[in-house]
């Protein structure tokens, strides 16, 4: 599993069209065509092939952790296949991506996502602190 993770002063994204890649990719159902969170932690991530729920529980403790440093409970959990090459099939994908926003709301969290399965528009806003980027990669060996 890799992830982006990012401390935003502004994050928006806008539903364009369903994505027809990878093949099988069952979008979400959308309510709303935008999303928006201000001052928030944006946690861009992706499933890939060999990964397990012990990689899940890696991610959501950093995003965690993120959101303790920076001191805001506003996250936007964001599926993004691009940062791997060997990538889950999409039913792993959104079946982790929507564990990982039921936990997430389950706790003290303010949460919202961009959608599974769609391409979309994106204004971010990243702040510049030292640890406003975050890139992860967790797998069976990392801590």
């Amino acid at each position: 599993m890799r992830a982006l993770i990012l401390h935003a002063n502004k994050f928006v994204t806008k539903v364009v069209r369903n994505s027809n890649k990878p093949f099988g990719i069952e979008p979400e159902t959308v309510n709303e065509p935008v999303q928006e969170m201000n001052e928030c932690i944006v946690a861009f991530f992706t499933v890939e092939k060999s990964d397990s729920e012990n990689e899940l529980e890696k991610l959501y403790s950093e995003i965690a952790k993120a959101s303790k440093e920076t001191g805001t409970k506003n996250l936007m959990i964001s599926p993004f296949v691009h940062l791997s090459n060997n990538i889950a099939e999409p039913k792993k994908a959104k079946e982790f991506y929507e564990k990982m926003m039921k936990k997430f709301k389950d706790s003290e969290y303010v949460v919202d996502s961009s959608p599974f399965g769609y391409h979309k528009s994106l204004l971010l806003d990243v702040k510049g602190h030292p640890t406003s980027f975050r890139y992860r990669e967790f797998n069976s060996g990392s801590k």
